[in-house]
């Protein structure tokens, strides 16, 4: 039901952190990294070893397993991933050179500041939350360190493009420092099964345990027990969110449309602010929405780059493995 989008996949992913007051950036994280050179791998014969194997104890080398044997699997489990990143990695170069621009090192470091600080304001909680997606993800330093000049580049493209508005900074404050519901929700594809529900809370039932037996969300391992939402959050829906803060606490509401899905909501409590004024944060909250935009017409451009190639696949199985929808 909730709005968000993937922190790691063609394009890095960036969320819209809410609006706070924090220290400068240092340096020092850059000084312990450079990004690598784009190196590759040339020149290897198909029957080159990569490894060799046998049975613990043996005494030799082992048996040899050849670069041609792991060409199949890998095409089949890895190619059209890898195939999309080395694409957007090339048209982008092209669309930069087209309009005169360059990416530089210090292009890339500021990425990887951009990622840190949206991972985590701690530096050191950053970069172990960062070491942990990077294991997760396999990224090595040579998919890593174009990941991040892929953001670099797609960041350049569209930075004349983002506008923070009034509307949007007031939102990333509302987010961190305005108030906040509580509230359980109950989820059906049916308007039926939504008002049957209602009927047996008006009867008495507990709305928490008919959520945990029925609803069809994520939340209902938690009784439809869900975060605590801002009123300006833009990362649930808005008829879901005016839903919320319209209908009085501990009163269930009517069902409303949401996407696909119908819900019911059970406000249970409202948390008011921290007191922060906005002019204290409005630096802050403009650099957030900023952020924010930018990532959307990233991903945005990184599609529609992808979608204008026209690709010609000579390997049957790279062919098979890029013809198979992706999940």
């Amino acid at each position: 039901m909730r709005q968000t989008a993937g922190m790691l996949g063609l394009c890095l992913m960036l969320p819209l952190a809410a609006c706070q007051n924090s220290a400068p950036t240092t340096r020092t994280q850059d000084e312990a990294w450079r990004p690598p050179p784009m190196v590759r791998a040339e020149g290897l014969a198909p029957e080159t070893p990569v490894a060799y194997w046998k049975p613990d104890g043996n005494d030799g080398r082992g048996r040899p397993i050849g670069r041609e044997l792991l060409e199949g699997t890998l095409m089949e489990s890895a190619g059209p991933r890898a195939l999309r990143e080395v694409l957007i990695d090339a048209v982008l170069e092209e669309r930069l050179a087209e309009l005169s621009l360059s990416l530089t090192d210090e292009d890339v470091l500021a990425e990887r500041r951009v990622l840190l600080k949206a991972l985590d304001e701690d530096e050191n909680r950053a970069l172990r939350l960062l070491e942990t997606i990077r294991r997760r993800e396999g990224l090595g330093p040579l998919r890593f360190s174009a990941l991040l000049r892929r953001n670099a580049s797609l960041r350049k493209l569209v930075e004349n493009d983002v506008r923070p508005n009034e509307d949007a900074i007031r939102a990333a404050w509302d987010v961190r420092h305005g108030p906040r519901r509580t509230a359980r929700v109950f989820v059906a594809a049916t308007l039926d099964a939504c008002s049957e529900m209602i009927g047996r809370v008006d009867a008495g039932e507990d709305f928490g345990a008919l959520a945990a037996r029925g609803s069809t969300d994520a939340s209902a391992s938690a009784g439809g027990l869900i975060e605590p939402i801002a009123r300006l959050d833009p990362s649930w829906p808005t008829s879901f969110r005016e839903t919320l803060w319209t209908t009085p606490l501990r009163q269930v509401s009517s069902p409303v449309l949401v996407d696909a899905n119908f819900v019911v909501i059970l406000p249970l409590e409202e948390m008011p602010g921290d007191g922060t004024p906005l002019d204290l944060v409005r630096e802050e909250c403009a650099r957030r929405v900023r952020l924010a935009q930018e990532r959307l017409l990233m991903d945005s451009m990184a599609r529609d780059l992808l979608d204008s190639l026209q690709v010609e696949i000579i390997d049957g199985d790279l062919d098979r493995a890029w013809r198979t929808p992706m999940p």
